[in-house]
Order: C-alpha cells, then sequence, then structure tokens
C-alpha cells in the first residue's frame, strides 16, 4: 500500500531469501551468544531472537515445534534453547539481546551502518564488561562511583544468577591486569583447576595502548633507519619498504 507504515524492514531480498538470513543470524546468536552484522539486519533477526527465546521460556511441545521450524540444526541448538537459555531468561520479563552499533565493518567499501547483536547476562556481555573496566577506573581516581555507574550496575546485576558477586569478581581481575589490586585467590584456584579465561572485549584498545607506548619511547638508531627506509601505509597501519 502506497504510503503506508513500513512493518518490517525488506533488507532487498525476497521473502525466502529474507526469511533464511533471518534464521541463519538467529542461529548464528544461539551458537556464539554475539554476532557482527550490519545494522538493520540486526534490528530484524532481534526480533526473531526474541520470540525464540520466548517459545525456550514456554516450554510446550508446540513452542518446541515452532523453535525447531527456525534453527537449520534443530538436534544442535534445542537443548541449548530450552536449557541453558530457558534457566538463565526465567525471571526476566523480556529485552533478552542488545544491539551495539560499532564503527563500519567494510569500511573501504559502502560504509554501512554496522553493530554487534548480542544475548545479555551471558559470558560475552558487553555493557557487563563496560561496566566492570568503568569500575576499575572511577575506584582508581578515589572519587567515588558516580550516579549513572551505580545505575549501570543496577541494570547489568538485576536479572543475572550472582549477578554482584560476578561484577565484583571480574572488577577485581581487572584490577590484578593493571597492577592496582591485589591478588585474587579464587582467580588463582581457577587458573590451577585449568578454566578458561573470561572473554575479554576490549582487544583492539589494547592493541592501541601499546602502540602509543611505543610511540612515547625514545627511537633506537636501528629503529631509526628502518623507519627511513619504510612508511606507513594508511589502509593498513602497516610499515611497507618505500621501494
Amino acid at each position: 500500500m502506497a504510503g503506508g507504515a513500513l512493518k518490517y524492514r525488506h533488507l532487498d531480498r525476497k521473502s525466502s531469501h529474507r526469511q533464511a538470513l533471518l534464521r541463519n543470524l538467529v542461529t548464528s546468536l544461539i551458537t556464539h551468544e554475539s554476532i557482527k552484522t550490519t545494522w538493520p539486519k540486526a534490528k530484524e533477526a532481534q526480533r526473531l531472537a526474541e520470540k525464540l527465546i520466548t517459545l525456550g521460556k514456554k516450554n510446550t511441545n508446540a513452542s518446541r515445534a515452532r523453535a525447531e521450524s527456525i534453527f537449520f540444526e534443530p538436534l544442535k541448538h534445542l537443548p541449548t534453547l530450552f536449557t541453558t537459555l530457558r534457566q538463565r531468561y526465567l525471571n526476566r520479563p523480556g529485552g533478552y539481546t542488545r544491539v551495539l552499533r560499532i564503527e563500519p565493518l567494510n569500511r573501504n567499501n559502502d560504509q554501512a551502518p554496522s553493530a554487534i547483536l548480542e544475548l545479555v547476562d551471558g559470558p560475552r556481555d558487553m555493557r557487563f564488561a563496560m561496566t566492570a573496566k568503568t569500575l576499575v577506573r572511577e575506584r582508581a581516581n578515589d572519587g567515588g562511583i558516580r550516579e549513572i555507574t551505580a545505575r549501570n550496575v543496577a541494570k547489568v546485576t538485576r536479572f543475572r544468577e550472582d549477578g554482584e558477586a560476578e561484577l565484583e569478581k571480574t572488577v577485581r581481575r581487572l584490577e590484578t591486569m593493571k597492577g592496582l589490586g591485589k591478588e585474587d585467590e579464587e582467580g588463582d584456584e581457577e587458573e590451577e583447576s585449568g578454566e578458561r579465561e573470561p572473554w575479554e572485549p576490549f582487544p583492539r584498545m589494547k592493541q592501541r595502548e601499546r602502540e602509543k607506548e611505543d610511540e612515547e619511547r625514545p627511537w633506537t638508531e636501528r629503529e631509526k633507519m628502518e623507519k627511513k627506509r619504510t612508511k606507513r601505509n594508511p589502509d593498513t597501519g602497516r610499515r611497507v619498504s618505500r621501494g
């Protein structure tokens, strides 16, 4: 109908292709708990993911049949939906996913707006990790916790199981990494047991900090000669031969 409100994004695809795309994105989200894609695709996949998790919370024969029709590999992903995710979001009334805008993934070509689609209260919850890092910085400044940080702490721990204890554990781990706190005894026990380290969401930030430290330190004679023979590629950021 001309001039009518748009009920959903067509994503420049026919109906069958669009449904297959969204099913694939949601399957990847349930598998990895965090995916990167374009902003419009993330918003449309978010709608389907919310409905899928609601089906998992109902846990009826009809909801299982409906969820089975969405997954490409139902035998592999249905147990995750009806056990792990159902228990995680049992007391949460809604808002099981989050979309975060990021810089364009394809920066050299179309500059399409990009985003991260993630499951909240999971091991790869970006806001939880960012709140923990903010707490480390504000505690180190001895200026007290800001009101907005306190609200974010309440948000990320409200429905998470043992949220406050887990947040404090993450803060202590970050303080230990930065040399601001004492060694965490519980962290040492986990390392001895061979458990994996929590997911680190800031690898690019750490790389920039290392590059900044390298630029601030004095150059050696060999590095000065190497700098004269090379130049920095603006696309990749690496140094290449001038010849």
